[in-house]
């Protein structure tokens, strides 16, 4: 997508300006939070990025799949950038239920603002992960834990396992991504041409075993989950298969559910656009249903978080996270 649109937009210049002036990335993630707060709290600009994305063909052409958590671009630039993310509630809500896997986001630090709904309950890792690389047995031990309620604006350090539960209600968070520090190749993952040989070169940087000089992932990258008294590894692709294979119109269609969702509850209503939305004959038939409810004055209905995830016992709660970690609890909720 084109990030021309918010190049230069006041929120956007005290990022870049940040981003100059401290180069060490943990600092502009400590300096940032006040940006995300004050973005997550204006409907006027909220509402702009509503209309880049439904402006955008690249956004209208996204193919949707449970592996994409429903997204809005705001800006995007080799040195950091910035989404909406949505997270919907669980039909019949239980404190303390896995969303996911417990996983870290390779050489990617990541701040979080929660700007609508409950939040989330979130549980932090020490990054000292032990595998068993036959057994996949795994030790690791609990850091931190908390609700976004008690921390809206917190940050997720670069290869720090974490696991988030599920919401008491939908909710939505700003997100500022960066690379763990400033790198000279920084610029080559927008290259058009080199994205085209994104396997082969990263077969060769695995090869020469520069994987974390070049801020690229591992050649095999697990996600955890607990089972009884420790641990147990999956690599990343076999978890995520299933949800990467789902796609087609009825999860277009949930996944814009939650954008107009987000639209509607927020208060970021604009019915004239929207009906110049509903006219274009580039529009998503997925968006149709959403546009015309929010014209009709009908609520939409809120969307639900899946019950299972691809692991064998199919879910996981925090108390045997604890169980696993061999620790007491932190905390209860």
């Amino acid at each position: 997508m084109s990030t021309q649109p918010f190049e230069h937009h006041p929120y956007v210049e005290r990022l870049k300006k940040l981003n100059e002036q401290y180069p060490e990335r943990s600092e502009f993630h400590a300096r940032s939070g006040e940006i995300l707060q004050e973005m997550g709290a204006d409907n006027a600009f909220l509402q702009t990025v509503i209309r880049r994305n439904f402006d955008d063909q690249g956004y209208l052409d996204q193919q949707w799949s449970l592996y994409n958590i429903p997204f809005l671009y705001i800006y995007e630039c080799n040195d950091f950038y910035l989404k909406i993310h949505f997270f919907p509630a669980m039909q019949n809500y239980r404190p303390g239920q896995a969303a996911h896997c417990i996983h870290h986001h390779n050489n990617y630090i990541l701040t979080t603002a929660a700007i609508y709904g409950s939040g989330y309950e979130t549980m932090l890792f020490d990054k000292q992960v032990d595998i068993d690389e036959k057994t996949l047995e795994t030790r690791m031990r609990v850091a931190k834990h908390f609700t976004q309620q008690e921390h809206p604006v917190h940050t997720i350090d670069a290869w720090e396992p974490h696991v988030v539960y599920m919401p008491s209600a939908w909710s939505s968070t700003l997100q500022l991504w960066t690379p763990d520090k400033k790198r000279s190749t920084d610029g080559l993952r927008s290259n058009p041409v080199l994205k085209a040989l994104k396997m082969p070169l990263r077969k060769l940087i695995y090869l020469c075993g520069l994987e974390k000089s070049m801020g690229i992932a591992a050649a095999k990258t697990y996600q955890w989950y607990p089972e009884g008294k420790h641990f147990k590894a999956i690599l990343e692709d076999e978890y995520f298969g299933p949800t990467r294979a789902a796609k087609g119109p009825d999860v277009d269609l949930w996944s814009m559910q939650n954008v107009f969702i987000f639209i509607q509850r927020k208060g970021l209503v604009d019915n004239a656009y929207l009906q110049e939305l509903r006219n274009r004959p580039n529009t998503p038939s997925c968006y149709l249903p959403w546009i015309d409810m929010i014209l009709n004055d009908q609520e939409i209905p809120l969307t639900w978080h899946r019950d299972e995830i691809n692991i064998p016992g199919k879910t996981y709660r925090s108390e045997d996270v604890y169980r696993a970690a061999g620790m007491e609890a932190l905390r209860t909720f």
